[in-house]
């Protein structure tokens, strides 16, 4: 069964009449009473009672007409999404992030998205660490990320968006706990919580070089796998860390976040392929706020 067939159908239906339903497709009368007529052979039922001089629906005819011109409405909607797909207006692009120090940014990015973007979907994707995330953008797996850079940027066009302190994360009991600031050489001694090294995250590599910096090799004495348990497991009193300022957001029973006199700087960057494919990219750098010679390299709406 065609749409044309039911395009036909539709046409005869509303006017009730061959001559005026032919006017109305632009075809002759008899190719019209033709796809009528292969129609019902394929429904299996007359959909139309024939008179001489009018044209009436049956039973088969009223019942069939609903399903459609739903049919025909359905096609025309796939049409028009297919297009703002193709165009970006629709589709999804994936986001990959790491970790809670970024949701300030990712909470107003994503609310501009989906208030200048609503037909489209942005997919959040957590659980990875930058260097993973850098891999993952490689493969194709997201569409953009937001990562700690510095990282391999070969194929990726890099962003950067903003820079955050690390701050000294202590459990509330720790001597210095207390302080307006510390120097990081005054934490040589204590166990340090740290991310696994084993996972290519950047925020493992930035803290072991500015303890080297400050003089010192950190004894981790536990890994964790995200923030939320690197500060649970500080406020728990197995060691102490190093966290972004942002992480304070997150009121960590039993840690305290102290400054650091010349404290290290770690870059936060929006990261995509430069071979990018998704026609929806281009709105997630919008509302970013992504714009000029960073988007060239990329799909245009």
């Amino acid at each position: 069964m065609e749409l044309r067939q039911m395009e036909s159908f539709v046409a005869v239906a509303e006017e009730l009449h061959f001559g005026r339903a032919a006017a109305r497709l632009r075809v002759s009368g008899p190719p019209l009473s033709q796809q009528i007529r292969r129609l019902e052979r394929e429904v299996g039922a007359e959909l139309f009672a024939r008179h001489t001089r009018s044209v009436a629906l049956t039973a088969a005819g009223e019942a069939f007409l609903s399903r459609a011109r739903r049919a025909l409405a359905a096609a025309d909607e796939a049409v028009v999404e297919a297009r703002q797909a193709a165009a970006g207006g629709s589709g999804t692009v994936r986001l990959g992030f790491a970790g809670p120090s970024s949701n300030r940014w990712l909470y107003a990015t994503s609310r501009r998205f989906r208030s200048r973007h609503p037909q489209a979907r942005l997919a959040l994707v957590t659980g990875r660490f930058s260097g993973e995330l850098a891999e993952d953008l490689r493969e194709d797996r997201v569409d953009a990320a937001l990562i700690r850079t510095p990282v391999d940027d070969d194929g990726l066009v890099v962003h950067e968006l903003a820079r955050q302190q690390l701050m000294a994360a202590l459990p509330e009991e720790h001597p210095l706990a207390g302080r307006d600031r510390i120097d990081l050489a005054e934490l040589a001694h204590d166990p340090f919580v740290a991310y696994p090294s084993a996972r290519m995250a950047l925020m493992r590599t930035a803290v072991d070089a500015a303890c080297l910096r400050a003089g010192f090799t950190p004894r981790t004495e536990q890994e964790a796998p995200d923030t939320h348990t690197l500060l649970s497991l500080v406020g728990a009193g197995v060691g102490v860390g190093l966290a972004l300022e942002a992480t304070a957001d997150l009121g960590t029973p039993g840690v305290v976040l102290v400054e650091m006199t010349d404290p290290p700087v770690v870059p936060l960057a929006l990261a995509w392929k430069r071979a990018a494919a998704n026609p929806v990219l281009p709105a997630l750098l919008d509302a970013a706020g992504v714009s000029g010679a960073d988007t060239e390299a990329t799909v245009q709406v």
